[in-house]
């Protein structure tokens, strides 16, 4: 056995010693070759050769550009936006105090109705002052709905009518509870 081993480890180093006298041929090679190999032909162009040249330089004459419309930016856009959407709030506000206020004349007026002792003036002059307020107020909500229903609250970047706040999640327990039963 241990002469296996001694051989095979005479065999290992002669292939080692082999294997690194074969490379100096190979490098020998390359080293050779190195000149044959094509060099470029192409010329590199330089300031020097361009002021040489017998050419002619041409310059069109400068074309007339359409205008060109500028969008606005971000900030302005936001600030028209946010411009839009403050002046809606303030027509809702001032349109939700006015039929508060017609809500409570009118109120005032059919109290008054069932006060008063004289039907004659009832009738003609506290009904008459009642169908004004009721039609004052008909045209504020009527003015109330056509704000509150435009499209363009949707992009004024609010919440906007159609948001519905979120529905609550039953907790998996209860859900549990729920089906058991």
């Amino acid at each position: 056995m241990k002469r296996l081993a001694l051989a095979l480890a005479v065999v290992s180093l002669a292939a080692i010693a082999a294997a690194q006298s074969d490379t100096t041929a190979l490098v020998e090679a390359s080293k050779d070759a190195k000149p044959k190999r094509k060099t470029s032909t192409t010329k590199v162009i330089t300031n020097a050769d361009v002021k040489k040249s017998k050419g002619k330089l041409i310059e069109k004459p400068a074309q007339k550009l359409p205008d060109v419309k500028q969008e606005p930016t971000l900030a302005e856009k936001h600030a028209t936006d946010r411009a839009a959407r403050l002046e809606h709030e303030a027509k809702l506000k001032e349109v939700t105090e006015r039929i508060a206020a017609l809500e409570a004349e009118l109120a005032k007026i059919e109290q008054a109705y069932f006060e008063e002792n004289d039907l004659d003036h009832r009738d003609a002059a506290i009904a008459k002052q009642f169908e004004e307020a009721k039609t004052k107020l008909d045209a504020a909500r009527e003015e109330l709905r056509a704000l509150s229903s435009r499209t363009e609250l949707r992009d004024l970047g609010g919440w906007g009518r159609d948001w519905r706040p979120p529905t609550a999640q039953v907790p998996r327990y209860a859900r549990d509870d729920m089906t058991n039963q």
